[in-house]
């Protein structure tokens, strides 16, 4: 649905819209590009941002949610029939778009980059995909900030294989405490079928 919005400009703020048309694409698109570097630059708007890209992104993320699922119907735990070579490749992946980082000799740990946003984004898959369950979630968070992160550049499968490793060693701990949440909601006869201020995570 085309939605119209009408504001007055100054003239300092109407001559660096003109100057828009210096950069590539189309008009629309840069406005839009426009809106969104806001968002992500300002705290209070950042939900806004993930909750638009994650609407924009629902065809992939569910596609790479399916093919994770399946992994999980042959095995309770995918990374115990993992090689040596498939857990490297992994890794060295994950390490090149900065979403983990070594800890001593074997141990890695998450980074910032990764941990504050997919928290964030986490709190606002619930808003759009509210008809799955909390590990659903967490999948469906994880596929979205390694794409994010490496800027649409990961294929399917080793989006598909990057998230059950992250969340099988780290992620999926959130998606337990909010399972527990909600499950003690019920039991006190609360409605939770938005999540509450109280029912965000944090790091």
């Amino acid at each position: 649905m085309v939605k119209w919005v009408v504001v007055e400009l100054s003239d300092r703020e109407y001559q660096v819209l003109e100057n828009i048309d210096e950069l590539e694409g189309d008009p629309p698109e840069k406005l839009r590009e426009l809106l969104r570097n806001y968002l992500i630059c300002t705290p209070r708007f950042k939900v806004d941002y993930h909750i638009i890209h994650l609407e924009e992104k629902r065809e992939l993320l569910m596609t790479v949610l399916e093919e994770i699922w399946k992994e999980y119907e042959s095995c309770i735990s995918p990374l115990e029939k993992w090689d040596t070579q498939k857990i490297e490749t992994v890794r060295e992946n994950l390490m090149e778009i900065n979403a983990i980082r070594p800890v001593g000799s074997f141990d890695i740990a998450l980074t910032g980059q990764l941990k504050k946003p997919w928290l964030s984004a986490y709190n606002s898959v619930a808003k759009v995909f509210d008809d799955v369950d909390e590990f659903s979630q967490a999948c469906i968070a994880t596929i979205y900030i390694l794409d994010f992160l490496s800027r649409g550049t990961l294929e399917p499968e080793l989006l598909k294989d990057a998230t059950i490793f992250l969340n099988e060693l780290f992620l999926f701990s959130y998606a337990v405490a909010k399972k527990k949440a909600h499950e003690f909601q019920k039991a006190r006869g609360q409605k939770c079928d938005l999540p509450l201020a109280s029912d965000e995570l944090v790091a």
